[in-house]
């Protein structure tokens, strides 16, 4: 449950994932049922859909279709990866959410049932955001890697903004009582992974990952350090002193052979930061005291004066 995003947190969340963004003229000010003031919110999920043909930012951010006013959408996502923002309120995407599968994604279960409108319903333009990805819906038009990419990225910028998971993001086919299918196809490929199927699992396997790294991460790369190649060193192992340390305690026995284990230089040198600090503070104190005694004497002093 979450207020949903203002026009200026889209942006932001957007472009800090890496997403090209571009702005529909009036987008702003553009949602479903102005004139009866029908809220939108609070977001509870992210519903994805394909377009069923190309070229359709105009139909999806300003016409629409016979019987379903635009905005169709909150995001217009093209081929080439471009998302085009087309309304920040309430949009005309969902429709009517089986309840059962509703559920399943508010209380991010890790299975969503099929959607059953036996369980009742509940209108998802009030509670989820939606994207229509370009792409004929065919089932063979395939998604380019770009956009695949965009698309992962906006569903993550909107799951690590609100705090969900990616068992928050669900396909129009696992939520509707109308049976859609959407989105389905072919991916030309995604980070260091070939051509596969488009299926919701997926899909929200690759938000999930992208969720455990930062947003400006990109798939095939890595945000931790090189990996150190093992020593094969034990605690218990023995290892050389610098020469200044017996030059520094000549007469200490222990530093004949000068060896130490690496328990002992560990368990030793946290033992003398402690007591240095230990120490540092005690005289901090008796610092402050005698200040406070000086002050006292100087003002008695003073006084007499």
């Amino acid at each position: 449950m979450a207020p949903p995003l203002t026009h200026d947190q889209w942006l932001t969340i957007l472009r800090a994932e890496g997403v090209t963004v571009a702005e529909y003229p009036g987008w702003r000010t553009r949602q479903r049922d102005d004139e009866t003031g029908k809220p939108f919110g609070p977001v509870h999920m992210f519903v994805n859909h394909h377009t069923g043909g190309r070229d359709a930012r105009d139909v999806v951010a300003r016409d629409g279709v016979p019987g379903l006013p635009a905005p169709l959408a909150h995001v217009y996502l093209a081929r080439s990866g471009v998302a085009t923002m087309c309304s920040a309120g309430r949009a005309n995407h969902a429709g009517l959410m089986a309840v059962n599968a509703y559920n399943s994604f508010l209380n991010e279960e890790s299975s969503h049932p099929a959607p059953s409108a036996a369980s009742g319903t509940v209108d998802g333009n009030d509670v989820a955001y939606g994207i229509e990805t370009e792409n004929r819906g065919d089932g063979t038009d395939v998604y380019p890697r770009e956009q695949y990419d965009a698309w992962v990225r906006i569903n993550a910028a909107v799951c690590r903004h609100h705090g969900w998971s990616a068992a928050s993001v669900g396909c129009h086919k696992e939520t509707s009582i109308e049976g859609k299918i959407d989105p389905r196809g072919p991916v030309e490929g995604y980070g260091d992974r070939g051509r596969f199927e488009f299926t919701p699992a997926q899909f929200r396997a690759d938000v999930a990952e992208r969720l455990t790294h930062p947003a400006s991460w990109s798939p095939g790369s890595t945000t931790s350090p090189p990996k150190q190649e093992e020593t094969g060193m034990d605690l218990n192992d023995r290892v050389l002193l610098g020469d200044w340390v017996p030059k520094a305690w000549p007469d200490d026995k222990g530093l004949a052979d000068k060896q130490i284990t690496i328990n002992t230089a560990l368990g030793g040198g946290y033992a003398y930061a402690r007591r240095a600090a230990e120490t540092t503070g005690a005289l901090l104190t008796e610092v402050r005291a005698l200040r406070a005694e000086v002050a006292q004497l100087r003002a008695a002093m003073t006084k007499g004066t």
